[in-house]
Parts: C-alpha cells; structure tokens; sequence
C-alpha cells in the first residue's frame, strides 16, 4: 500500500496532559494547515500490501472525525483520523479522498477520535531501549495510564500434508499497559513491583488498595481504578 507523507514543520515543546491545556491552542482550519504544511512524495511508506491479507491492522478501519494537537501549540478541527497499529501511526484522509500518513509524528501531542484520546511519547521497551509511539489514554494526572495496541502480521503459510494453505493476516493481540509521570518514559506494567519501582509516594496505600480490590494488571478496569485511586492521594 502507496501513502504519500506529510511533513509536519512545527517546533516541539512539550507534552500537554490537561484538558484545559487545549483553551491555549490556536486553531487553524484544516485546509489552510495542510495547504501551508504538506508535502507528499512518493516514496512507499512500510505498510504492508493489504491485497489478500485477512483482518485489519487498523484501531478502526473507518476514519473518524477528529482533533490534533501539535507541540506547537496549533490545534486542527475535523479531520477524519484512523490510528495504523501495524505501522504505530496515524492516518488521515484529505477532501479529495486522498489517504495520508504523518511523516513527523513527533509533532502530534495528541489526537482525539471520537471518545478516544492518544498521545505520541516515550516509552521503555522489555530491553530497557527508549522508543517513541502512541498510546491511548485511560486515565491521567500525577501518575498516567496509558495503553499501547498490539498487532502481529503472520506471514502466508503454503499447503502442507493435511493443512491447507493460508494467507497472510493481522492478528490483534492484547493491548499492554504502560504507566508515565510528567516528563519521564512510559513504562510497561505487569505487576506490582513495576509500580512500586515507579511511585515515590503512598507505596503503602497502594499495596493495600491492590490486595483489598484485588488487582489484576491486564485489566484495563482495575489499572484505572488503581491510578485514579493514586491521583486522588
């Protein structure tokens, strides 16, 4: 699959976390940003051909209308947005139809697609690696919670003895959940010693709120009950 990028020429300054943050946007129609701003090429982006794959690597395959937020402060109205999982980028679609893909996505402090929210930061890898990309957001404050989809592309596999072939596809995986404070990576979470070796203060109230509710850290619900709990100290 062809996309031609958009280059974003913005000044980064910061991440913006609060809603009332976005009062201090300038707004700029969406047409006069992408008149000033893109620029397409036609360089083939490392999306995989989607002919004959099965399933999506997409949040949601249809565009919504929606809001970005750039790290110049600059917030554009209405433009029909998907995320790409596959390829960890956003994605949208100009008047004449034409799909687009950010070639600067560093640029974007966060996107609004209907009642989802994403944010573009740092995050630490398994191998301690310092790695950029986006997240959705589940609840935030002095502590974030943030979770990071997750698709694996399995490659074609031919006939064999008593199996038949099959194509290629995106299989979704279970999103993986993330913890960030103002200003540092976002950091994989997977029990409560990860928390502890992130929080500085109130270890002993949230060790006896993950026992009493009893905890379990691949469910969305119970992190965010837990990190609400935890802003609320």
């Amino acid at each position: 699959m062809k996309r031609s990028a958009l280059t974003l020429l913005l000044v980064i300054i910061g991440i913006a976390f609060s809603q009332a943050q976005y009062l201090n946007y300038e707004i700029i129609e969406k047409m006069d940003y992408l008149r000033t701003n893109q620029m397409t090429t036609n360089k083939q982006s490392n999306t995989i051909a989607q002919y004959k794959i099965e399933g999506s690597p997409y949040l949601d395959d249809t565009f919504v209308n929606g809001t970005i937020y750039t790290t110049a402060k600059t917030q554009v109205p209405d433009v029909p947005l998907r995320y790409n999982i596959y390829n960890d980028n956003l994605e949208f679609k100009t008047n004449d139809g034409t799909i687009l893909e950010l070639a600067h996505p560093e640029t974007v402090e966060r996107a609004k697609m209907g009642e989802i929210e994403m944010i573009f930061t740092d995050y630490l890898t398994s191998t301690k690696n310092n790695k950029k990309g986006f997240f959705k957001v589940l609840a935030e404050g002095n502590l974030n919670l943030l979770a990071k989809p997750d698709i694996f592309y399995q490659e074609a596999k031919e006939e064999a003895a008593y199996k038949e072939a099959q194509p290629p596809m995106f299989i979704p995986k279970p999103d993986e959940y993330y913890l960030q404070k103002t200003g540092l990576p976002a950091i994989k979470i997977r029990n409560s010693k990860d928390i502890d070796a992130l929080i500085n203060a109130h270890k002993k109230e949230i060790d006896t709120f993950i026992k009493k509710n009893k905890v379990k850290f691949k469910s969305a619900e119970d992190l965010t009950q837990l990190v609400d709990y935890y802003n609320s100290l």
